[in-house]
């Protein structure tokens, strides 16, 4: 009996059936133990007995004075039925059951648990009228500057001031020409009517200046008319009196023509008869002869008078010609000038209202009201570039909107009128909770920065957020600034769990399976 309850005490250690508080008196388990070992029938020592894995759930404790197990030893199969130990196949079955319970439930729920997707960009607020500018048109000298930093102005008010000495020359040079312009046209114009009397023009925008210009310039073509006007007088008095004359000489020749012709018929006759008596014997020879002699010097003279007054004739035409000349080339001349002036006028009117625009930038007024900042110029004297930024103005009451870049590669998801979770990166999120809003602006091509960064310009309005006070209608939001820095998530569709797993793999496989 004794061999029997030693073998029964080795083969309990070796399969981690021994009870844990033997050694401490657990009398219950104890007396089970031995009432085992007295039921059990006698075995030699040497008699083999079904081998059976210990089970590992079961506390496996030898204690310190117990004898070494021996692998000899063995348990009838009855006992481990009465002792209830585990079957390994049970384990199995029910670790298979829990790995699939569990994995089935995980994927279950990664199947049906949708997340909304964010694409995330930095940006800043902005004001929604833009920061304003303010340049020169034309380059200038700096004379006063008549704000500072942060200064709030009002629509109008003056920010600086500039030198005016050349705008002021380039004014009244252009003036004096345009004046001088104006004076040139209207007695050209009169001169063109041959009218006898030359009126002032009347200005579009009189002023002092142009006015003391213009009567100067009036009074110089006055008297520029008036001695255009005895000249051409005189010209064709001069070319009235050369007809005349040639007039008379044509008079006394035709006088002297009809004197001549009249010699001449008196002459023959008197011929005619001294040929019938010189026949008869009753005159001299001599006598007839002289006669002819008469009559072929009258006959001369008559046509010498003729021609002298057919001269006479041709240069009286030609004197009252030039009379004529006179008026077309006077008319002519007087077109020529009337267009030149004209052309020469209305550049000197070009150049006066930009000279007088000039001449009133001299002036830098706001634009509107708001705050001025990051001013450039402070010196008097300097000299400031056409084009070249003087300062800038922060419209006064725009309300503020967030500006954010797009990765180019996240364009495709974003479009007007999504929503957006706006986050304040100047304040800790406890404190200041996520804003709301929505897109109003997305850019419709990729602009690049000076680093040469590319991405798309987006703009972003608060929901529920007062223009002035900066207050949400259930949340406190801190006062907000232009230029505060921001994080913009843009919302888009509603991904499931396994979708976010799975997306990878697709598109790593997608790009695999091409060459």
């Amino acid at each position: 009996m004794a061999r029997h309850r030693h073998h029964l005490d080795r083969s309990l250690r070796r399969w981690g059936l021994a009870p844990r508080h033997q050694r401490q008196g657990d009398l219950p388990v104890n007396q089970a133990i031995s009432d085992t070992r007295t039921s059990l029938p006698s075995h030699r020592p040497d008699e083999n007995l079904p081998s059976v894995r210990p089970a590992g759930e079961l506390a496996r404790v030898t204690p310190p004075h117990a004898p070494k197990p021996s692998t000899d030893s063995a348990l009838d199969p009855s006992l481990e039925v009465a002792l209830g130990a585990p079957s390994l196949r049970n384990i199995a079955l029910a670790s298979v059951l829990t790995l699939t319970i569990g994995v089935g439930g995980l994927f279950g729920w990664a199947a049906t648990t949708s997340l909304e997707s964010a694409i995330m960009g930095t940006g800043s607020f902005v004001s929604e009228g833009r920061r304003k500018t303010i340049t020169l048109l034309e380059a200038g000298i700096l004379r006063q500057l008549a704000v500072k930093e942060g200064d709030g102005v009002q629509g109008g008010q003056v920010l600086l001031r500039l030198d005016v000495t050349q705008a002021e020359a380039a004014a009244n040079q252009a003036r004096a020409l345009y004046v001088a312009g104006l004076a040139r046209l209207a007695r050209l114009t009169a001169e063109q009517a041959n009218g006898r009397m030359l009126s002032a023009p009347s200005l579009a925008s009189s002023t002092p200046l142009l006015e003391q210009g213009l009567a100067a310039a009036m009074a110089t073509e006055q008297r520029l008319f008036a001695a255009r006007w005895a000249a051409y007088d005189g010209a064709v008095a001069a070319a009235g009196r050369h007809a005349a004359q040639y007039g008379d000489q044509i008079r006394a020749l035709g006088a002297q023509r009809t004197a001549a012709s009249t010699r001449l018929d008196a002459l023959r006759d008197e011929l005619a008869g001294v040929n019938q008596l010189l026949a008869k014997g009753f005159a001299t020879r001599t006598r007839a002869l002289e006669l002819r002699r008469n009559e072929a010097e009258a006959l001369g003279n008559l046509g010498q008078y003729t021609a002298q007054e057919a001269q006479a004739r041709e240069l009286k035409a030609q004197a009252e010609l030039e009379a004529e000349n006179l008026q077309l080339t006077r008319q002519s001349e007087v077109a020529r000038d009337l267009q030149e002036a004209q052309a020469t006028t209305a550049d000197a009117a070009e150049r006066l209202r930009s000279a007088e625009d000039v001449l009133t930038r001299r002036e830098v007024l706001a634009p509107e009201p708001g705050t001025v900042t990051d001013i450039r110029y402070f010196t008097p004297g300097s000299s400031i570039g056409a084009g070249q930024p003087i300062l800038d103005l922060v419209p006064e009451g725009s309300s503020l909107v967030v500006e954010v870049r797009i990765s180019p590669n996240d364009i495709e998801q974003v479009a007007v009128g999504q929503q957006v979770n706006v986050r304040l990166s100047a304040f800790r999120q406890r404190e200041v909770p996520l804003m709301t809003g929505r897109l109003t602006y997305v850019s419709a091509d990729r602009q690049t920065d000076p680093q040469g960064i590319a991405f798309f310009l987006a703009r972003a309005v608060l929901d529920l957020v007062s223009k002035t006070e900066g207050k949400n209608s259930n949340t406190a939001i801190p006062p907000l600034w232009a230029g505060m820095p921001a994080e913009v998530f843009v919302l888009g569709e509603k991904r499931t769990v396994l979708d976010y797993l799975l997306r990878p793999l697709r598109d790593s496989m997608r790009r695999a399976l091409r060459d």
